[in-house]
This record gives structure tokens, sequence and C-alpha cells, in this order.
């Protein structure tokens, strides 16, 4: 199921790997990491309440194109263009053991066995860097304040958007035999 926006072209365009693909790969390095039980959730979801603390936030704030196009062709009916992105993913950790946590966080983006993490999911994602981690304050429904620490990290993607394409596969050739079917006038 290719995931998209009602739009016509989402049906003529296969985009791999997809937004939601990407957000369940993080959110899965994240459950490996941090504490047990500890939610992991996308941001910018409407009517839903948030988790009881502690909990974490992901939201793809950014996307930026890092090398030229590449492309492959199946020679029967499609095209394949690569693109290398870097996306740039806000994390929010809620909690009154969040600093500490996101310590583990970003002590652990730039580790080989984020690496080997992401490799093994089959995912074409490369953890990059992170930004300086910063505290917010954060006040509740109940006006009580709440830890919130917040990072982005960055992340090279590969993407792949594949779509037709036309070929032609053979050239039908009919041979004629020129003066007599164009008599010449001289």
């Amino acid at each position: 199921m290719v995931e998209g926006s009602g739009n016509a072209a989402d049906a003529y365009y296969v985009i791999s790997p997809t937004e939601s693909e990407i957000y369940k790969a993080v959110r899965s390095w994240l459950m490996t990491i941090l504490p047990s039980g500890m939610a992991v959730v996308q941001g910018q979801q409407n009517r839903n309440a948030a988790p009881r603390d502690p909990f974490a936030v992901m939201t793809i704030i950014g996307r930026e194109r890092i090398a030229t196009n590449g492309w492959t062709y199946d020679g029967e009916s499609a095209r394949t263009v690569t693109e290398q992105v870097q996306v740039t993913m806000q994390i929010n950790l809620f909690g009154p053991a969040s600093s500490n946590q996101m310590q583990v966080v970003t002590a652990l983006w730039r580790d080989f066995e984020a690496v080997d993490f992401f490799q093994s999911l089959n995912i074409p994602i490369a953890p990059l860097t992170t930004s300086t981690t910063r505290q917010l304050g954060f006040e509740t429904g109940e006006r009580q304040y709440d830890d919130l620490w917040t990072v982005d990290l960055t992340m090279q993607v590969t993407l792949t958007v594949t779509h037709p394409q036309q070929f032609a596969t053979s050239i039908p050739i009919q041979l004629i035999e020129v003066d007599t079917t164009y008599p010449p006038t001289e």
C-alpha cells in the first residue's frame, strides 16, 4: 500500500521509503534505547491525548536535497529516480528523567549500533548529526510545569520515486525498392 493523500498522482508514483516508514524505523530505534514501556508517538496528530509521562514525540521538521539525482530503468515499464535527502526529525522527551534520556538519544544516534540497526531494517536511513539539546518550558493542561527536552536528529535517507516510463523495445522495419516506389524523374 502506498502512502497517499488521495491525490491521483499517488497512484502513478511509488515513493520509498514513505514518511510512515521513516517514522516507524526511528520509533523502533528509540524504543530499543529508551526505558521499557515509554510511549513513542508521532507528533501533530489530531484528536489524540498525550500519553502519560514519560513519553517521546517525533516530528519531521525538514527535508533538504544533498546530492544530484540518479536513475535506473527496469527496461519494461518504469524509471526509478534516486534522491539523497537530509531529513531532520525533532524528538521531544517529556517526563522527570527526560534530560538523562535525551543524553542517551544523542550519544547513541551517531554510534555504529544505530547505523547497524537501520541497515538491519533494510530501510535506507543513515544517522548524521544531532543539534544541541534544549530544555523548554512546558505547561500541561492542568497548568503544571513538566520537563521537556528536545533535539533535532538529522539523517540521510535515500528516497526512490518509481514512475511509469514508455520504452521502444522494437522497431518495425519494412524494406522498399526505392527506384520502383519512387521512380527517378530525370
